[in-house]
């Protein structure tokens, strides 16, 4: 099933941390306040909130703008003449904002085929993207390596942004990464493996290179969108080139390299459907696309797929023709939603999340899987169990995958410069 329940009540991590963090952070999550909305979502006094703003604006962290709805009375001394609502009428507020120009966040992700670049402003919006589609398995270390400083590279040169301006670069890698150590041990879009893709991009442009599973950085793109899904302890199950989990905790990925789960690489059976990782019978062996596609084209005159890998418009043709009514297909998407049911179950199982999200182009297939999906679900979950969980629906594009990164390295590059600046 998938549920719409009132989420549970978020527990702030505005308490952790240096003050001047959690200033940045608040700002960073609500976007421009007032001093005195600072003081109360932070917990500091509002003469503390006025020196730590005045040091972070004259390091042009911060900036001040305006906005036009009256301020309330705490922000001006000027009265209201018809007293509507207790408020007083005047100038405008003044507001606290993270200045966009401080310097710029690139983000990476590195897919079966393709690569997606994002340069963002220190707020967060972005600047320019780039797409660029390549026989990712045909490339070496070397080649790898180089690919990925050149396309940052190019958003530099897109946007015209000095080198000493970059704060920061996240990669966001299908498979399996080694978070703390910035090392790719496995991934399906790669022949070669236990590669250091940090250290090379730390050495060519002197910036902080965080690094996370594709998932993660879904995970936080999602929660950054619909901040009910920031509250508690959030799993996300990325369906699509594969199967991975992405797990975050109040909106951030904090438990390092254990907040990527291998989900899709738990077995359903021990002579399964032949998995990308080398065993048989993972879930994602019955619910990736390139699994779906395989099958269907051992009784469907399709064409090949690149490298194992069916296209996005390969596999929107696989489900139009599923929607046509072929028995055989419809059997095939009934399969992929009891997997997908075992992936959310052994999730709620072991994790108790607040809330389990199916996101991923696969779930654009979601009405054809849902039948067997909630009548496996049923069977797998105790009853109180599943009924302590919000399960939500997010089909959602690649794009999402830089957006989460580009989240996840400001956390990272607001976390040290804070704690530097102590």
């Amino acid at each position: 099933m998938v549920d719409q329940i009132e989420p549970t009540r978020r527990i702030s991590s505005t308490a952790r941390g240096s003050n001047r963090g959690r200033l940045v952070e608040v700002l960073r999550r609500q976007g421009p306040l007032p001093r005195v909305e600072l003081a109360r979502n932070t917990g500091l006094s509002f003469a503390a909130v006025s020196g730590l703003t005045s040091k972070l604006i004259a390091e042009e962290l911060l900036c001040e703008t305006e906005t036009a709805t009256p301020a309330w009375p705490d922000d001006t001394d000027e009265e209201d003449t018809d007293g509507l609502n207790g408020r007083r009428r005047g100038r405008p507020a003044v507001l606290l904002t993270l200045n966009p120009e401080f310097g710029r966040i690139i983000a990476v992700s590195l897919r079966m085929n393709l690569i997606e670049t994002l340069i963002a402003d220190f707020s967060g919006s972005g600047l320019a993207q780039s797409r660029l589609e390549i026989a990712t398995r045909a490339l070496d270390e070397r080649a790898l390596c180089d690919l990925v400083i050149a396309q940052i590279d190019a958003m530099l040169e897109a946007t015209a942004t000095p080198r000493h301006r970059l704060l920061g670069i996240g990669i966001a890698l299908q498979g399996i990464v080694n978070a703390d150590t910035g090392r790719h041990l496995w991934s399906p879009a790669l022949s070669i493996t236990d590669v250091d893709l940090v250290k090379p991009v730390r050495e060519a442009f002197g910036a902080e290179v965080v690094m996370a599973n594709d998932a993660v950085a879904v995970a936080l793109a999602l929660s950054a969108a619909e901040p009910p899904l920031a509250q508690g302890l959030s799993a996300t199950i990325m369906v699509g080139h594969g199967v991975g989990m992405g797990v975050v905790v109040d909106g951030e990925a904090r438990w390092g390299a254990g907040a990527g789960s291998e989900i899709g690489h738990i077995k359903l059976g021990s002579n399964g459907p032949q998995c990308r990782c080398g065993q048989r019978g993972c879930i994602e062996a019955h619910l990736a696309d390139y699994a779906l596609y395989r099958d269907a084209r051992t009784f469907l005159d399709l064409p090949p797929a690149a490298a194992q890998q069916p296209s996005e418009a390969q596999m929107a043709l696989l489900r139009e023709r599923a929607r046509g009514g072929d028995p055989r297909l419809e059997h095939v998407f009934q399969q992929a939603g009891r997997a997908l049911a075992e992936a959310v179950a052994a999730t709620i199982s072991v994790l108790r999340p607040h809330h389990v999200i199916l996101a991923g182009p696969g779930l654009q297939a979601f009405d054809m899987m849902r039948r067997a999906y909630e009548e496996r679900l049923e069977q797998a979950v105790l009853p109180w169990l599943l009924k302590s969980t919000a399960i939500y629906l997010r089909p959602s594009e690649s794009a999402a995958i830089v957006e989460g990164m580009i989240r996840r390295t400001l956390w990272v590059v607001d976390r040290n410069r804070m704690e530097a600046t102590e």
